[in-house]
């Protein structure tokens, strides 16, 4: 909590306390770090770039086999071990995840993705445009020529996730501490000393950057160059419509930068265009806790 004493020394520094830093926790502390492991967050778990994530939970989509890996591992973790080890349920939902082709070029693409993931073992199956207006009838396949899905991705719930990801850090021995900002890191011949905080310097061999939009600041204090800028992206959110089933799939259109899933009754539309507008580029302001873009 944000009461709780600030120890001045550990291994490891894990700086914010989003779904990165949290996870980054919770795995050393499964490595057997724990009793090592500081993590610390400015604000409250989640308050970050954490707070604005979709939650989808989705294994298709990377030609990278270490990716494939990662992505079915936190499946794993988010619909069964998370819960089992802390009793903190993550809101994952296995609705189904369907990417859809809308010209020949995703196509080609799509499938030669899904045979690498089928490899790694994801289980993908294409579908026709009536298959895919079968799973969920809101969608308007004029345009689609194929789409590809998965029956056990779906979706989680960002807060929930990282909750339970905290509980087994801590569980696991590790300490977390809220509402302590860094102020800097501190190093001799380039190796890293400790780190610098408004409530006092705690000492250790390494710092993990967690920061989400804020990374980009904290390594410069440091001389290092993250390329990380938060972005305006949009989503609305529908009025409740009868017609909506909270079990249909999640939907991407990368044609459209959409992707659609049930929510609240109705649907949310999320927009995530690679041409987005650069938001605060000087600085992403230190209190911009839950906040949204006016």
């Amino acid at each position: 909590s944000g009461a709780a004493p600030l120890p001045t020394q550990a291994r490891v520094v894990v700086a914010g306390g989003g779904i990165i830093g949290t996870s980054v926790a919770y795995h050393l502390a499964k490595l057997g770090w724990g009793n090592d492991v500081l993590l610390l967050e400015k604000d409250q778990l989640t308050s970050g770039t954490t707070w604005h994530a979709a939650g989808l939970m989705v294994t298709f989509g990377s030609l990278s086999e270490t990716s494939t890996e990662m992505r079915k591992h936190s499946k794993q973790l988010y619909s069964r071990l998370l819960e089992e080890e802390t009793g903190m349920s993550t809101g994952f939902m296995p609705v189904g995840f369907i990417e859809l082709a809308t010209d020949e070029g995703y196509l080609e693409e799509y499938r030669r993705v899904a045979a690498f993931n089928r490899k790694c073992g994801v289980d993908v199956h294409e579908l026709s445009p009536s298959e895919v207006a079968d799973r969920f009838p809101l969608c308007n396949v004029d345009d689609v020529l194929a789409g590809f899905f998965v029956e056990d991705d779906g979706r989680v719930n960002p807060v929930d996730a990282t909750a339970a990801l905290a509980r087994g850090a801590r569980n696991g021995g590790a300490t977390i501490v809220e509402g302590v900002s860094l102020t800097g890191v501190t190093a001799t011949n380039g190796r890293v000393t400790g780190v610098r905080t408004d409530r006092g310097d705690v000492a250790c061999e390494y710092v993990v950057n967690a920061c989400g939009m804020w990374a980009r600041q904290l390594a410069e204090l440091s001389g290092v160059c993250v390329p990380n800028q938060a972005a305006e992206h949009y989503y609305l959110l529908t009025e409740p419509m009868a017609q909506v089933d909270p079990r249909w799939p999640v939907v991407e259109d990368p044609s459209s930068c959409t992707y659609i899933r049930p929510e609240g009754g109705g649907l949310m539309v999320g927009l995530f265009e690679s041409d987005a507008a650069a938001w605060c580029v000087p600085r992403v302001p230190a209190d911009f806790s839950f906040g949204e873009i006016e």
